[in-house]
């Protein structure tokens, strides 16, 4: 689900909305082009090349962004889209970290679940 902001109440309320965007235009088409068809994530000095593109939702609340993946249930937040990215990101690599080299005796058995998705997912991890 793309980031959804509402219209501005005011030309004043658009004038303020436009200065905190610059000069992108409809901060909405920036979420869509990033959460949508997404063939890499790279967080700090690796790169996980995705088998197929996914499609990760971006939500807006109160001051936070929030973009996840709903299929690993992980989602990362911030102050902007750009935070919410590299926060999903960080926590992608870490439950990556987490289950994906762990050996199966050691995980439960939802834990071997998210183990295989995140296996299937990942095509590969490289240096970033």
């Amino acid at each position: 689900m793309p980031v959804h902001i509402g219209r501005p109440a005011s030309i004043k309320d658009a004038r303020a909305r436009r200065k905190r965007t610059g000069r992108l235009g409809v901060p909405v088409t920036v979420a869509e082009n990033v959460t949508q068809a997404v063939q890499q994530i790279n967080s700090g000095a690796r790169r996980f090349r995705l088998r197929e593109p996914i499609d990760l939702t971006a939500r807006k609340r109160g001051p936070y962004c929030f973009v996840g993946y709903a299929p690993l249930e992980i989602e990362g937040y911030g102050h902007d889209e750009n935070e919410a990215l590299e926060s999903f990101a960080d926590v992608f690599s870490t439950t990556w970290d987490a289950y994906a080299a762990e050996e199966d005796s050691r995980l439960s058995r939802d834990a071997r679940q998210l183990k295989r998705q995140l296996r299937r997912l990942v095509a590969e991890v490289e240096p970033g």
